[in-house]
């Protein structure tokens, strides 16, 4: 049929198309070589004219039509949608488009899809933080970006580094007892989020055994917080605790049934109460999940606080969660810790800053699955706070949230950039969206016996919808352009920054040369070795 086509198309060319063109060409030659007209001439010339202007009617009539909207109106934002969506003003940097820093200033969280080695950290993390005037929160986890910006950062505010295995950080500390308010109506739910930073469940949600080492470590936190001394009190006592034998944890329990603590005295009966094999297995759950506390490392930083957390909104304060790749799994615990306390320390305090606390959380899905985050995005952007989640693919997201379709939609900006897995694309082409694309379908009937080709052909005209970008399209993306999906506005096809190629970040960025540099261009320019 295709060729059948072509030939249709060829013959309405020659035997209809081009006359009418040489018609209207011999009609503007007429009316240039006869200025001065006959009445005999005049009827031609009209003829000729009335024809000529049809002519003209049917093609301005061709070139005018316009597919319909039937099967999708998608396309990308113009460089005057960007402009009237609000994103030239102010806010977070989330790319450039016509030379001009995209940003998104309005309440909402940010997510971003972008696998290793991408970009993310010069393209994304670093311009926000030289850029930021609010505080931050950013789990580092190669302490490049502490490096680079925390001068700049100093130059607003008090900077916080958790750096246990870097001597050459002066590391914070902060002491997670503490946050509980002893001897109020908050301390049982201030202990309980503490509990189940430390025992994060393998699954989207907890079992039977973590759940009952939740409940064992919330007592056990209330117990320290409340009865033990100053100088106990401390997630290093919780693991001195856990790890006794029997007969002297028995002792711990018996000492919490005496505690004034109403809570605290029914934890301790209920463990009491169960089956030996149940609560072996309980305490070994709650063991495995404080293993860490037993790094000297650790415990340095955790036994007393540098700082408040509440003051991430009273001040513009940066702190910065750097553990080795190495041991980020193993510190797991750790990390979910600081991110939860942080997030919860947003409501705690109700004060709205004049700018936003911004948490950037780099390989959010190591942190495990985190409630604060999962539900913290339907409210946090209210109390202050903007969270930027960053995760590798959609695979990701899936195998660590419950909730992740609700996570997904419920950020304000969803941004993406060197996909290379087929089900992020799908979904990115999704959202996305269809255009409608006119379809031209030929058709025939009978034939002639003396002719080759049929006696009756006909050309067909319809519409049919069409991904604005196909998963394969978006995977073949060049490595400078980014998706962003911004509410009140269409998609935007932009430009990935590079932080030391901007004028609006000189001098505001620190040199510094990663020991992986080679496979990083952008840290060999800071150090100024690549020109």
């Amino acid at each position: 049929m295709g060729h059948l086509c072509l030939l249709w198309r060829l013959v309405r060319l020659v035997l209809v198309e081009l006359p009418i063109c040489l018609l209207i060409a011999t009609l503007i030659w007429t009316i240039i070589d006869n200025l001065t007209i006959g009445a005999d001439r005049l009827v031609v010339l009209g003829t000729t004219g009335a024809a000529a202007f049809a002519a003209i009617l049917f093609f301005a009539y061709r070139l005018s039509r316009k597919p319909s909207d039937a099967h999708g109106s998608a396309a990308f934002a113009t460089t005057g949608d960007i402009r009237s969506a609000g994103l030239r003003s102010r806010g977070v940097i989330l790319g450039k488009r016509g030379g001009r820093f995209i940003r998104f200033g309005k309440p909402g969280h940010l997510l971003t899809f972008a696998p290793t080695r991408s970009g993310k950290g010069i393209g994304v993390v670093i311009p926000n933080l030289l850029d930021h005037p609010g505080s931050v929160v950013v789990t580092d986890i190669k302490g490049e970006n502490y490096r680079i910006t925390a001068r700049h950062r100093g130059s607003l505010g008090p900077v916080h580094a958790f750096a246990p295995f870097d001597p050459g950080i002066e590391s914070a500390s902060y002491n997670a007892v503490e946050f509980i308010r002893a001897g109020t109506v908050n301390d049982v739910d201030d202990a309980r989020l503490i509990a189940e930073m430390i025992v994060a469940p393998e699954g989207h949600e907890p079992n039977h055994w973590e759940q009952e080492a939740r409940v064992l470590v919330t007592g056990l936190l209330l117990h320290i917080a409340l009865d033990m001394p100053p100088h106990r009190r401390n997630l290093r006592e919780l693991r001195v605790l856990l790890m006794r034998s029997r007969e002297k944890f028995d002792a711990v329990l018996a000492h919490m049934g005496d505690s004034k603590h109403p809570i605290v005295q029914r934890i301790a009966d209920g463990f009491s109460q169960k089956e030996a094999k149940e609560r072996s297995a309980v305490i070994s759950t709650a063991q495995t999940r404080t293993a860490v506390f037993d790094s000297p490392q650790l415990a340095a930083i955790t036994n007393h606080s540098t700082f408040r957390l509440e003051d991430l909104k009273n001040g513009v304060m940066s702190i910065f969660l750097i553990v080795p790749p190495e041991y980020a799994t193993v510190y797991q615990p750790f990390l979910r810790l600081m991110v939860g306390l942080t997030t919860a320390a947003m409501t705690r305090n109700k004060r709205v800053p004049r700018h936003p606390v911004l948490f950037l959380l780099d390989e959010l899905p190591t942190l495990g699955s985190m409630r604060p985050i999962e539900d913290g995005i339907g409210y946090l952007a209210g109390y202050g706070a903007h969270l930027w989640l960053f995760v590798q693919d959609l695979d990701q997201l899936q195998s660590t949230y419950r909730k992740w379709r609700s996570m997904i939609a419920n950020c304000a900006v969803r941004q993406a950039f060197n996909v290379q897995d087929n089900d992020t694309a799908q979904l990115l082409s999704a959202m996305l969206g269809k255009r409608t694309i006119p379809v031209t379908s030929c058709g025939k009937s009978g034939r002639l016996p003396f002719l080759t080709f049929a006696s009756t052909y006909s050309e067909h005209q319809s519409e049919i919808g069409r991904p604005l970008l196909a998963p394969s399209e978006i995977m073949l993306l060049p490595e400078s352009c980014q998706l962003l999906f911004v509410q009140g506005c269409r998609p935007i096809l932009a430009q990935k920054l590079r932080y030391f190629e901007e004028r609006a970040f000189k001098g505001r960025w620190s040199p510094w040369r990663m020991e992986a540099a080679e496979d990083d261009p952008g840290a060999l320019i800071s150090a100024g070795m690549m020109k």
